[in-house]
């Protein structure tokens, strides 16, 4: 199965690269980019976006059109259905969405890809480094698994190994997020949410998002889009998945892993938290609520 995922997620990396470029030429000022590095919350958004009736669409996978409408591509089906937030299959409504517009898009591209198609707005979603970049490469090791992401043997190497735009990858987080935030005034509406808040506030700060990006949403719509979007349930949607039916428990690949705040507990060492607490990521990340330059809990040395 290592090898099934493989193929699908690395050897069409070419098509997949053609299919977010002629994405984004589909791109308007009604829709809104929500912005995030890989193992940030992405899903989780989006699921309860779809839950509540607005349109999330993911360019890396779907065909998008101009008129705001979406078209699963074959290639990815595997992928698609392992994840609530873009397996529709048992939507309530025709479409999978009742609302056409604004219409919201992942990103992980940092803005100045995007300037051009003068969007409406920005939905800025961190999560805090240590955990965002633990996931990120848990997922790249565990699921996809990437030959260049495997050469690595430890997350600490894994750091240090150039990523997409060729930088390490804390200075691509600390880059990604900067860019963003600095990129904001030129959006007629944005906001910011982290991943923390989604996890432990999240009728409060979806309110607050959606609200700055000009949509109200009732208090039990939210509570419903929430709870249908638990870490629980989205974990039984991928456990449903005929490759994990058909898997033992330990050589299962899962996307949905762990969706825990403060993992970074667990696992920081001193020399990865001296990478944290240091330069361009530790000051970005300050920026976002996030005090990495903080001595980390001794039970985990």
């Amino acid at each position: 199965m290592g090898e099934k995922i493989h193929y699908l997620l690395h050897g069409i990396q070419d098509r997949y690269n053609a299919l977010y470029q002629d994405n984004i030429t589909q791109l308007g000022d009604q829709d809104i980019a929500i912005a995030s590095i890989g193992g940030s919350g992405q899903s989780l958004l989006g699921n309860i976006l779809l839950e509540l009736g607005l349109n999330y669409a993911d360019p890396y996978i779907d065909a998008l059109s101009a008129d705001g409408t979406s078209q699963p591509v074959a290639a990815y089906a595997d992928y698609r259905t392992r994840l609530a937030a873009t397996d529709r299959t048992t939507a309530d409504n025709k479409d999978g969405v009742q609302t056409r517009w604004p219409r919201f898009i992942k990103t992980h591209l940092t803005p100045e890809f995007l300037a051009h198609r003068n969007l409406l707005g920005a939905w800025i979603l961190p999560r805090d480094p240590r955990d965002s970049l633990y996931s990120w490469h848990k997922f790249r090791t565990n699921f996809a698994k990437d030959p260049l992401d495997l050469r690595a043997g430890t997350f600490e190497e894994w750091l240090d190994q150039p990523g997409p735009t060729g930088a390490d990858r804390l200075t691509d987080w600390a880059t990604f997020y900067d860019a963003w935030d600095e990129a904001r005034e030129n959006f007629r509406r944005s906001t910011v949410t982290t991943f923390e808040e989604l996890k432990q506030e999240p009728i409060a700060a979806l309110r607050n998002g959606l609200g700055d990006l000009g949509i109200q949403v009732g208090t039990e719509d939210l509570a419903r889009a929430v709870e249908r979007s638990s870490f629980a349930n989205m974990r039984a949607h991928e456990e449903n998945h005929p490759d994990n039916k058909k898997s033992e428990p330990m050589t299962k690949t899962r996307i949905m892993r762990s969706g825990t705040p403060n993992e970074w507990h667990r696992w920081i060492t001193p020399s990865l938290h001296r990478k944290f607490s240091s330069g361009h990521i530790a000051e970005v990340a300050r920026r976002f609520g996030y005090q990495t330059t903080q001595a980390y809990p001794t039970a985990a040395g």
